[in-house]
C-alpha cells in the first residue's frame, strides 16, 4: 500500500521525481527544481485535521543532499552551506511551510486532499493522526474510533486508480 501511495504523490507532484519508502524509516524524496536535485530523508510524524485544512509534522532523519551539474549552482550551494549553515533564511519558504530544526510544519487546504477525505471524512476538527513507517510499514494511530463502514471505499478506489 505504501508503494502505491508513493506512486500516486509522484503522479500528482509536479518536482517530485521519485518517492519511495527507506529500508528502516520515512521515506526518501527526490525533489528536482531549477536544474538541482534535493534528497530529503523524512518521516511523518502526526497530522491535525481541521475544518478547513490539515498541519502536518514531518521530521528529518538527515540533512538535505543537494546535487546538481551546474558548476555555477554548486558554488551557490557551497556557499549557502558554509556562510549560512544550511540553514534557510526567514522568508524563503511558502507562508504554509515553516522549519524548525529538524522538523518542518506544514498546512494544506483540506480540500486538496481526497485521500484523507476518502479515509477519515468523519473525524472531529482537531483530530490528530499519528504516523509511523518503519520498514516499509505504515501504521496510523488516532484516538478517535474509525470504522470500515464510514470509510468512502469508492472514492478511495478512484484514487487509487483501482476501479
Amino acid at each position: 500500500m505504501v508503494l502505491v501511495l508513493c506512486k500516486q504523490a509522484e503522479s500528482r507532484v509536479e518536482q517530485l521525481t521519485s518517492l519511495e519508502p527507506d529500508s528502516d524509516e520515512g521515506l526518501i524524496a527526490t525533489i528536482e527544481y531549477n536544474k538541482v536535485q534535493i534528497k530529503l530523508h523524512f518521516t511523518a510524524e502526526r497530522i491535525t485535521l481541521h475544518q478547513d485544512c490539515l498541519e502536518g509534522e514531518l521530521r528529518l532523519l538527515k540533512p538535505p543532499q543537494f546535487d546538481t551539474e551546474s558548476i555555477i549552482y554548486r558554488y551557490l550551494i557551497a556557499g549557502w552551506k558554509t556562510f549560512l549553515g544550511g540553514t534557510l533564511p526567514n522568508g524563503a519558504l511558502p507562508k504554509e511551510v515553516r522549519i524548525e530544526n529538524n522538523k518542518v510544519y506544514y498546512t494544506l487546504p483540506r480540500n486538496q486532499l481526497q485521500l484523507l477525505d476518502a479515509l477519515f471524512h468523519n473525524l472531529e476538527n482537531g483530530s490528530a493522526l499519528m504516523v509511523n513507517l518503519k520498514q516499509g510499514d505504515l501504521t496510523i494511530e488516532t484516538s478517535a474510533a474509525l470504522n470500515w463502514n464510514d470509510v468512502k471505499l469508492q472514492n478511495l478506489f478512484q484514487l487509487l486508480n483501482l476501479k
